[in-house]
Parts: structure tokens; C-alpha cells; sequence
């Protein structure tokens, strides 16, 4: 589910910034932008996050200012940048080409400023730990605000399908009063034409043929797969796929009624339910 989450907090020596940003996954992936000196807690983090978020594709950016410049030094290896200073002059020598060298050059060279500063200070990784609980429970509190308004979409979308099946219901018995007549209409015909017409026979299958066109049965199964779905949607637990289930159930009949109808206006009220049932389905994918 997506959402964000933002924190800070400070010291006397540090100031620690976290920004969380989360869309929708299945499964839990982080990205990460953090100061080369916390790679080794990376996984701290990814643990932390995991425990409280469960899943989500997750970004974080951790941002570490220090506030006292006493508290961090580069711990320049002055010998080994001496060494290469030489060996470069050396070099340079041999080559009979001027030996023009600079400092940031020096610096940059392997190991002269280790990568991996032993520096840590139990104040700073704490202030993080802070900081990434406080903007984790940001992030929670903006995925329940998002929950809400899923919810309350789910239940205006089911509402009106529930709606829609109503009227369908009133629509029903003039529907199969129409075909009745239009197949009464059609063996008057044939009598006309054909003079042997059994007329038991005709009614034998004139009732299967109703039979077949009769949609009480869908809409009954309908019904209660409406239901259904809102008891499963209020109960709060962690139902995605069980509510998955019942929207494609609900689909399967709504179809069958489409199919059926030979109606034209319940066929616009299937148009609309199967319209928003296709914003349930996408809207349920959110859902653990």
C-alpha cells in the first residue's frame, strides 16, 4: 500500500533525516540511499522495516549532517599518501614528463581515506534508530488513512452493484413475461403455417427454454456473495485473497446474467455492475 513517512531528529552533534515513500507490492523490496559509512547497517534497517511494514516497495533516504566538526575526521593514512606521492614522482621521473600532482588527486587514491570509517558513535546510530521509528509510524498512519478511503470505496462500489441487482430483481418478472409473450407470439405463427404443431411438446420445451433464460438463481448467488463480501471486508483481518475470491464469484454471475437477460435495461444495470466491480478488483489487490 502506498505511502510516506518523513522524520528528524537532532543533538548536539548530529542531525538525522529519514524520508519513506511506499507503493504497492506483493512482497516487501527496499531501495536505499544512505551515507557510505551506514552500508554496514543496511540490513539493520531492511530488518526494521520489514517488522513494521510487512510489505510494500519501499525507498528510504537517510540523510546524516554533523553538527560539530570535531566529531568526524578524515583519518587521512599520511604515510601510505606519502608513499604514493613518491612513487608517482618516481614514475614521472622514469617518464621524463613533469611530476604535476595535486592534493584532491592524493586523496582520492585507494585506501588513503578509508572507505569504511571507524568512527561509529553509539549517539549517531541511536538518533537514526529514532528518526526511522518516527517516520515509520508516519508511514503507518498515512497507509491507515489510504485503508479508510479503500474501504470506503470498496463499500460504495459493492453498495452499488447490491443496488443495481435490486432493480434487476423488479426488471425480472417483466422480462419473463415479455419472452413468454414473444414465444406464444411465435407458435401462433407456427400454427398458421404448420398444422401438426404438438402442443404439449411445444410446452415441454418452451419450459426448458425458460428454464434455461431464468436468472432467480444468479441473482440469488449474487446476493449472497455481496453480502459475503462485506462481512469479509468489515471483520479487519488480513482477507486480500479471500475477498479476491468472492469479486471474481461475483463477476462469474453477473456475466451469467448479462448473458441471459435479452433485456435492454437490465443489461445497462450489468454494464454498471461489472464496471464497478472491475475498480473492487483492482482495489483489492491493496489488500494483504
Amino acid at each position: 500500500m502506498t505511502g510516506y513517512g518523513a522524520a528528524s531528529r537532532s543533538s548536539h552533534n548530529y542531525k538525522v533525516t529519514i524520508e519513506l515513500r511506499s507503493l504497492n507490492s506483493k512482497f516487501f523490496e527496499l531501495s536505499t540511499r544512505l551515507p557510505k559509512s551506514y552500508a554496514k547497517f543496511e540490513n539493520d534497517i531492511r530488518q526494521i522495516l520489514i517488522q513494521k511494514l510487512n510489505r510494500g516497495k519501499v525507498s528510504l533516504l537517510l540523510n546524516v549532517e554533523v553538527l560539530q566538526a570535531d566529531k568526524r575526521t578524515l583519518n587521512i593514512n599520511k604515510p601510505l599518501a606519502a608513499r604514493y606521492l613518491e612513487e608517482l614522482r618516481a614514475f614521472a621521473d622514469e617518464l621524463n614528463i613533469p611530476a604535476d600532482i595535486s592534493l584532491p588527486f592524493v586523496l582520492e587514491l585507494p585506501e588513503v581515506i578509508p572507505t569504511e570509517i571507524d568512527q561509529e558513535d553509539p549517539e549517531e546510530w541511536e538518533l537514526v534508530q529514532l528518526a526511522l521509528g518516527a517516520a515509520i509510524d508516519h508511514m503507518l498512519v498515512s497507509r491507515e488513512e489510504e485503508g479508510k478511503a479503500l474501504d470506503r470505496d470498496l463499500m460504495e462500489r459493492n453498495d452499488a452493484i447490491r443496488f443495481a441487482l435490486t432493480e434487476i430483481e423488479k426488471l425480472a418478472p417483466e422480462r419473463a413475461t415479455a419472452v413468454r409473450s414473444r414465444l406464444d407470439q411465435a407458435l401462433a405463427d407456427l400454427r398458421d403455417k404448420v398444422q401438426d404443431v404438438d402442443p404439449n411438446r411445444f410446452e415441454q420445451e418452451l419450459i426448458y427454454y425458460l428454464e434455461k433464460l431464468d436468472i432467480n438463481e444468479e441473482i440469488v448467488r449474487l446476493s449472497q456473495h455481496i453480502k459475503f463480501f462485506n462481512e469479509l471486508r468489515e471483520n479487519g483481518t488480513s482477507n486480500g485473497k479471500q475477498l479476491q475470491f468472492v469479486s471474481q464469484e461475483m463477476g462469474r454471475e453477473i456475466n451469467t446474467i448479462g448473458s441471459k437477460a435479452n433485456h435492454a435495461a437490465i443489461q445497462r444495470l450489468v454494464v454498471a455492475m461489472k464496471d464497478d466491480l472491475e475498480r473492487i478488483k483492482e482495489q483489492v489487490l491493496n489488500i494483504m
